[in-house]
């Protein structure tokens, strides 16, 4: 019986122990507050900054969290610590950056500001920076209402965030420099509406056209909203079987609103999942006359905006062509494509690559080390990559 008793001890201590450890995973040195963020200067020393966080099912204890992870020019890693929000995101302004979380905003630069919101957020759509007006804004898809629905937005500065609200369900958005264009989806009446929001003193909502589809049924959006001078982008695909699907690009002329398609991308007996980009919000860009795609296996198309040419540019090295994902992001700024990469046979397995956009290679390729720790380090809930934005 004694003998039972302390092989029972020994196993609940044994227990006890590894739980710890597990949830202790993540180095106290890794981990800091906002005050030291600020104190420390982390900034002057980051080369990126990678959004994790729990999904909002996880939330429902509201013990969810997330993490904006610094990755330092040396490779290392720091996190903040945050509550958690799922599809969060990061904005980077002129030389501050905006972090948030599902009750509060952030606002990290020379000094930092914390701003409790009233109302929290579960679900983001995009976070930004218009250089115009010198605003951070933050929209979220926040859920059905009485008369439709209701997407919040906040937007400030350090001095304070505002809240106002677009009755709206959102399926895409893009910034300029001084407004944020959306694509809405009205589900009564199948329809995609693109729309013009602004803020200043207050919050205005722009009804630019309605986009010309029979049924938005088998219809998936896959990027962000673009536009030039001239034109509008979408690219939307349209499911023509389990197996087989159509990627188009809509171009939508600013003033006549004349809309065209272009066939970018036709898939036939694929796994379709597979060729779901990696962040939906970060997956195309126009640079040099070109506007680029990134789709889920790690190919590179280009549509040349003066002739309509449609073009495969390159393809990432080894991506792979499965439906399991290990966090990865890609991220497109400056004539360059960074991404977030998995390999589970690296030392570290977390790396970031760069490639040229003009030459279609690879520029560089630095590891990021303690990454995978704090991706793992929480022992009751699991985060999950949703942002990534390269500083220098």
């Amino acid at each position: 019986m004694k003998k039972l008793l302390l092989v029972a001890t020994v196993a609940i201590v044994l227990i006890a122990v590894l739980a710890f450890t597990k949830e202790k995973s993540i180095p106290d040195t890794s981990l800091l507050s906002l005050n030291e963020i600020s104190e420390k200067d982390i900034l002057e020393n980051t080369k990126a900054i990678i959004y994790l966080s729990t999904t909002a099912d996880q939330d429902i204890d509201n013990k969810g969290l997330s993490y904006g992870v610094f990755v330092q020019e040396d490779h290392s890693v720091q996190a903040l610590a945050m509550n958690g929000l799922e599809l969060g995101s990061i904005a980077v302004g002129k030389e501050e950056i905006l972090l948030e979380d599902k009750n509060n905003i952030s606002i990290i630069g020379d000094a930092t500001k914390k701003f409790e919101m009233d109302t929290p957020q579960y679900t983001g759509e995009r976070t930004g920076y218009l250089p115009k007006n010198e605003l951070f804004f933050s929209i979220y898809n926040s859920g059905f209402v009485e008369n439709g629905y209701s997407s919040e937005v906040r937007y400030g500065d350090s001095k304070g965030f505002k809240v106002d609200t677009i009755p709206h369900y959102i399926v895409a958005s893009g910034t300029t420099e001084k407004s944020v264009e959306i694509l809405t989806q009205d589900l009564e009446e199948d329809q995609f509406y693109l729309k013009e929001v602004t803020v200043d003193t207050e919050l205005n909502v722009k009804d630019i056209t309605a986009i010309q589809t029979e049924s938005t049924e088998n219809m998936q959006v896959l990027a962000p909203v673009l536009s030039d001078e001239s034109y509008y982008y979408l690219i939307i695909s349209t499911i023509t079987s389990d197996t087989s699907e159509t990627v188009s690009l809509y171009r939508i002329h600013k003033e006549s609103l004349k809309q065209e398609t272009f066939e970018l991308i036709n898939y036939k007996d694929v796994d379709l999942t597979a060729t779901i980009p990696y962040n939906y919000k970060n997956s195309a860009a126009i640079h040099n006359d070109k506007l680029f795609y990134i789709n889920g296996l790690g190919e590179v198309y280009s549509f040349h905006l003066p002739t309509t040419d449609v073009k495969k540019e390159f393809s990432l090295d080894k991506a792979s062509n499965s439906t399991v994902r290990h966090n990865e992001e890609t991220y497109f700024n400056s004539g360059e494509l960074y991404v977030l990469r998995y390999n589970s046979e690296k030392k570290e397995p977390y790396y970031l690559e760069s490639c040229s956009l003009d030459k279609g290679k690879l520029t560089d390729s630095v590891p990021i080390d303690g990454l995978e720790t704090i991706i793992n380090g929480s022992k009751n809930k699991k985060v999950y990559s949703y942002d990534l934005k390269v500083l220098k």
